[in-house]
């Protein structure tokens, strides 16, 4: 193992350098080869949730770059998403331009401040975007536990960095309950696709629920930026009007509408993500990482100084994630390719 040149806390500083760690994603190979003075083409990023391995996308039509994409194309794309989650009703769907849009906008359609109440550690985006629009935000560490007045309460299920995981029958529980008070769950399920047995999107139409999926991690597109709300009522309504009339591009309607109804790729992708997910089990207990949650799309594994690991991956142009609020934990996502392989098994047993 190489000497440790930094501490977790200054390690974290050196790669962010001055950008509001509370909100910080993964993927940022830029800094990453400007700090470690590795080029950026060099380097394996295990520091998304993203499948290293994309959906194919095959040649698309002239037009759908050139005109704005159309409402039977957009009627397309609701039918197909609501085919592989399993929502009864097409105009339960809303696409939008990746979840990360939903999260800016959302909390801005409600006319008073609001109790949101966040199960964590989790994505910070969550906490980041309803406090940015005067909500009252608190981190709660238990669902089991959620207190009474929350108006808004938010739950990703599998968690992000975590990988815990909520039955769908506890949280339509949940939903009824926010539901008889006035108020609302949302549930984050950005990598539900991993995880279908615990998929809650089929019970959209349930008062008090609302589902967040995302489609570029599953299907390694995160680049197209493609997402979507399930949920119907006022507040969907409200929301169909805040994102607008052409809230997704033409392309990335038609990959999208391609993907969500090829069968045979989901189910052979989920059969490949596990066996790439047991075999990085295997690298990663043998390198003394000891494996405490996540999904098939990463890691996350506890270790006595994640600093030291960070580091000494990093030096060999592996980029992992570690996080400021929750030490001596890491997330680690999957290589692409025997070579990605061979590297980080190199690396973390140098």
């Amino acid at each position: 193992m190489l000497p440790i040149a930094y501490n977790r806390a200054e390690i974290v500083i050196l790669f962010h350098g001055v950008c509001d760690l509370s909100v910080f994603h993964g993927g940022n190979l830029a800094g990453a080869a400007e700090k470690f003075g590795i080029a950026q083409e060099n380097w394996v990023d295990l520091s998304t949730g993203i499948n290293p391995n994309p959906y194919p996308i095959g040649s698309l039509r002239d037009d759908l770059w050139g005109r704005l994409p159309d409402q039977a194309l957009l009627q397309k794309l609701k039918e197909a998403a609501a085919f592989c989650y399993g929502v009864v009703d097409p105009d339960y769907v809303i696409p939008v331009s990746g979840t990360q849009t939903l999260l800016q906008i959302l909390p801005h359609l409600f006319e008073k401040p609001k109790k949101v109440r966040i199960v964590g550690p989790t994505y910070k985006e969550h906490g980041y975007c309803w406090k940015l629009a005067g909500h009252d935000v608190v981190e709660i560490p238990d669902i089991f536990e959620a207190p009474k007045d929350a108006d808004i309460l938010i739950v990703v299920n599998p968690n992000n960095p975590t990988g815990d995981v909520y039955a769908p029958d506890f949280l339509l529980s949940l939903a009824e309950k926010q539901h008889n008070k006035g108020g609302l769950l949302i549930v984050d399920g950005a990598f539900l696709d991993c995880t279908p047995v615990v998929d809650i999107s089929p019970h959209v139409g349930t008062p008090g629920l609302m589902v967040l999926r995302s489609f570029g991690k599953f299907f390694g597109l995160a680049g197209i930026r493609l997402g979507f709300v399930l949920a119907e009522g006022a507040l969907a309504q409200r929301l169909k009007d805040g994102v607008g009339p052409w809230a997704v591009n033409g392309p990335a309607m038609e990959i999208g509408r391609c993907a969500l109804q090829d069968v045979a790729w989901i189910k052979q992708t989920r059969v490949d993500l596990a066996n790439s997910t047991l075999r990085m089990d295997d690298i990663l207990q043998r390198a003394g990482l000891e494996i405490v949650g996540g999904t098939s799309l990463f890691r996350f594994c506890k270790h006595e100084n994640t600093a030291q690991i960070f580091q000494q991956l990093g030096r060999k142009a592996v980029l992992t994630r570690i996080f400021e609020d929750i030490p001596q934990h890491i997330r680690i996502g999957l290589p692409k390719g025997e070579e990605q392989w061979e590297k980080v098994e190199n690396a973390l047993f140098f």
